[in-house]
């Protein structure tokens, strides 16, 4: 994949997406050019390979690159394939709290919820959240609603204040089924 480098000044030197294409599946697109619904592979991506229009593809798919690819303290583990979880940055609009700074993190879940339970997670979670970043937790709807995002900050202080990992995980579950019991809240609308 040689051919898909990018030399974005944001993105960290010699992290390349490989064979991931978890973006490509989890992201809601609603652009003129392609409107794609979450959780539902692009038309234009192969599973495990990539994008067949890389080059001519969206400006908003050229402009999108995840927290791993970001983020230069996120190891290899991090990769969204191999993680389960996509980071992606949260702005002023998108709703975080007023009292919050207006840039935050999405830690989307895009397999299973046990990675709910994986200490990395837990670790850098807890560390945002401890230091004034917005944090949310992304969780999968049925297709044709949207995904979920529930702000953490408020729902896991006394975890993390704790610091007790069995207290994080279990609101971080809760975070989880708060999620999904609001999953067919919104129908998908484009445009």
């Amino acid at each position: 994949m040689d051919e898909k480098r990018s030399d974005h000044p944001t993105v960290v030197p010699g992290r390349e997406c490989g064979t991931c294409t978890v973006c490509c599946t989890t992201l809601k697109i609603d652009v003129p050019e392609l409107r794609k619904l979450a959780d539902v592979l692009c038309p234009h991506c192969t599973s495990g390979t990539g994008c067949k229009i890389y080059e001519s593809r969206p400006s908003v798919c050229q402009g999108w690159y995840c927290g791993w690819r970001r983020m230069r303290h996120l190891d290899d583990e991090w990769r969204p394939d191999r993680s389960g979880v996509l980071i992606c940055l949260v702005g002023a609009g998108e709703g975080i709290p007023p009292e919050f700074p207006q840039f935050g993190l999405k830690f989307d879940v895009v397999r299973s919820p046990s990675v709910l339970t994986w200490d990395p997670l837990l670790k850098y979670i807890g560390f945002e959240i401890a230091r004034g970043t917005p944090v949310f937790l992304g969780t999968p709807a049925p297709i044709g609603y949207e995904r979920r995002k529930v702000f953490l900050n408020h729902l896991m202080a006394h975890a993390v204040a704790s610091r007790q990992k069995l207290l994080m995980i279990d609101a971080l579950q809760r975070a989880y089924a708060t999620g999904l019991a609001d999953a067919l809240k919104e129908k998908t609308k484009f445009g």
